[in-house]
């Protein structure tokens, strides 16, 4: 006959003079055999009982169950970055990642795993907010802490993920107000003399990212079928450059090319054979990109940024124009030409039809409206049309 001793208990919730119930459960150390006890706070009865019924269920099915971690918030989520985080996600994310994580570990680093709360976490997101820190930014701090406790609810270090039950900030869709037409052409017309006049041309021609644009090699491009191939993404700077296949299965795409486009790459290609001749033994690079330095590596993101901006500002553009919004500038000008939804959506590599309604729903309006007047001319006669 088992011991009825040595089984897990739950003892009856505790209420503490802060008004919050305290749970606690009974167990036997599995290597020493010593009695010992695990507990942790909530706001109602309800749900401290139901915390502790799990944990007995939890340790009678397992018995070698560790108890809920006595680790800090602080150090765990410090070595879940470095552990866990750093090798699943792109540097860039990372980078974000980081950022958020010591926002969350200044607020709650000494706070226990197990003692976590929604209410704890819910006051991270309000004292950032009163600190000044944007939403959008406390949106990743959110992404963070829920990704780091789901690990740690796997691990066994706690019952539960706190964050599920809290709310992050509302983050304001951005509006979109890309270059129009003519500032896309003024700033082409500046481009025309500038060393990388074909990396500008293909950003705004193709709607493809810059990450995009600098991972190009020339087995991407089919001469003979005019189109380019999307299937790599280029980061970080030459020291520590990173490769990676696009984010989503849509972002592997095809993208048909125009003749001129094609003609402005074959000049890029012939200049860059070129230059390898004339640079020799110091051309160190054998990947062949298509957008290089006089070196043949492949280009700076950061650079082709500050240059960017250079180029905007001899072109009378604002300055708070960005690379990207070239690439909202094709699209806006294709879906007010009529150019069908989905069809932009798979030139721009989006993962779904969705995401392009919601970016580019400024667009959608007028063309409703010309959609609208388009039908009545086919349908009613002019006479009906008469009031």
């Amino acid at each position: 006959m088992p011991n009825r001793m040595k089984e897990p208990h739950a003892k009856d919730p505790r209420k503490l003079e802060s008004g919050r119930w305290q749970a606690r459960v009974t167990y036997y150390a599995p290597d020493t055999g010593k009695r010992r006890e695990t507990s942790q706070t909530f706001a109602t009865e309800r749900e401290a009982k139901k915390w502790s019924w799990e944990q007995e269920m939890a340790y009678r099915e397992n018995p070698n169950r560790k108890p809920p971690s006595e680790e800090k918030f602080g150090p765990f989520l410090d070595r879940w970055m470095t552990e866990v985080a750093r090798s699943q996600v792109r540097d860039t994310t990372w980078n974000a990642y980081h950022y958020a994580a010591l926002h969350a570990i200044r607020e709650l680093g000494e706070k226990p795993l197990r003692s976590l709360t929604p209410l704890d976490i819910q006051g991270l997101y309000t004292a950032l907010l009163q600190r000044g820190v944007k939403p959008a930014t406390i949106r990743i701090v959110h992404n963070v802490c829920r990704q780091s406790l789901d690990d740690a609810v796997d691990y066994g270090f706690i019952a539960r993920n706190p964050v599920h039950r809290a709310k992050p900030p509302r983050v304001a869709q951005a509006v979109i107000q890309p270059p129009t037409p003519e500032q896309a052409k003024a700033f082409l017309r500046v481009a025309d003399d500038h060393p990388w006049k074909v990396l500008w041309y293909v950003i705004a021609l193709s709607g493809c990212r810059r990450g995009e644009a600098l991972g190009l090699q020339w087995g991407d491009i089919d001469w003979e079928a005019s189109t380019i191939t999307i299937q790599r993404t280029l980061t970080g700077k030459a020291a520590h450059r990173q490769i990676h296949e696009p984010k989503t299965a849509q972002g592997r795409r095809v993208i048909a090319a125009s003749q001129y486009l094609l003609q402005l790459l074959k000049t890029q290609l012939h200049e860059q054979k070129q230059v390898r001749m004339a640079e020799g033994p110091r051309w160190g690079e054998t990947v062949p990109w298509v957008f290089t330095t006089r070196s043949g590596k492949s280009l700076d993101g950061d650079n082709v940024r500050r240059t960017f901006k250079k180029l905007l500002k001899a072109a009378g553009l604002p300055g708070t124009t960005r690379i990207h919004d070239l690439r909202h500038a094709m699209a806006t000008a294709w879906l007010a030409n009529g150019i069908p939804v989905k069809v932009v959506s798979e030139r721009l590599g989006h993962a779904s039809i969705a995401i392009t309604l919601q970016i580019y729903a400024h667009v959608l309006p007028n063309m409703q409206a010309e959609a609208a007047e388009k039908m009545d001319a086919l349908l009613i006669s002019p006479d009906e049309g008469n009031f």
